[in-house]
């Protein structure tokens, strides 16, 4: 069997990414020797196509209006003509190989969702709720968005039940990744870790850019009850939901904070970059 006619590759990307998408993906290709049957790039909103050559896809598939990752997610598993995807995010350096012709062996099980590769090592006991191999173990964050190879039929189901979901204040912000780690468990389906062994497959690098959990609540795909650019990072509502008392406790917080990386970034070249971001975003409103 050609291997290469039974993956995509699915790179996801959004709004103001490009920067993390030109570091993240090089990574990818210096340690990636798997040929996929094709490159999708899915880009949820405007987007500097600048950095599309780096990707060099054989297909792109934009929704220039940002409308959430859910929707990017949909759209793009609609048009997979393969058996299997590789799930790859735009914010994740690789270390080491992705074993992604002996992922593809366990996914012959269709009792099987999908793999992905750890961004810690080693793997602890608490990581290794259940061991279904000598390397493969569900971990208890469950389903997880980290680099995967996904059953494309299982995960178009999963996401086919979510948008049939009754959508209400309940699931106001309940992500899509609990909502799918929760259809597998009651359909029977195996979803687990690769163990990395002493060194992570790779490192989550774009921890400090978090997309808004707006964009990932599975409200996100209804336009009336959407809280796309309602709600804020932090989590605490809307502008006048904010208590004097949170915005006080924040202060020594923040002050702390400051002097921190005013001191390390005369020492690193990562605080450096970190407060050129904060000043730039800064700029350009708070859109970091």
């Amino acid at each position: 069997m050609n291997l290469s006619s039974q993956v995509t590759l699915i790179l996801f990307t959004s709004e103001g990414r490009e920067h993390l998408l030109n570091a993240s993906y090089p990574s990818f290709l210096t340690y990636n020797t798997f040929i996929f049957y094709e490159t999708l790039l899915a880009i949820d909103g405007p987007f500097d196509l600048n950095a599309v050559p780096t990707v060099k896809p054989d297909r792109i598939l934009q929704q220039c209006l940002r409308k959430g990752y859910i929707w990017s997610i949909q759209n793009a598993l609609d048009t997979v003509k393969t058996p299997y995807f590789f799930w790859l995010e735009d914010d994740f350096i690789f270390h080491k190989q992705a074993p992604v012709a002996y992922m593809l062996s366990v996914l012959n099980d269709p009792t099987w969702a999908g793999l992905f590769l750890s961004r810690s090592a080693p793997l602890v006991e608490s990581d290794k709720r259940v061991q279904y191999a000598d390397d493969l173990y569900l971990m208890n964050i469950g389903f997880s968005v980290s680099p995967s190879l996904c059953n494309t039929e299982t995960v178009k189901a999963a996401f086919a039940a979510l948008a049939a979901s009754p959508k209400d204040e309940s699931t106001r912000r309940m992500g899509f990744e609990t909502f799918i780690d929760g259809y597998f468990v009651k359909n029977g389906y195996k979803y687990a870790v690769v163990d990395p062994g002493a060194e992570a497959h790779v490192t989550h690098a774009g921890h400090l850019e978090s997309t808004p959990r707006e964009y990932h609540m599975i409200n996100s795909i209804d336009p009336e009850l959407s809280d796309i650019d309602k709600f804020y990072l932090s989590g605490l509502g809307k502008e006048g939901e904010i208590s004097l008392y949170n915005k006080l406790a924040m202060l020594p917080k923040l002050w702390y904070a400051t002097w921190v990386l005013t001191y390390k970034l005369f020492r690193s070249r990562k605080a450096y970059d970190f407060a050129f971001r904060i000043y730039r975003g800064f700029l350009r409103g708070f859109r970091f």
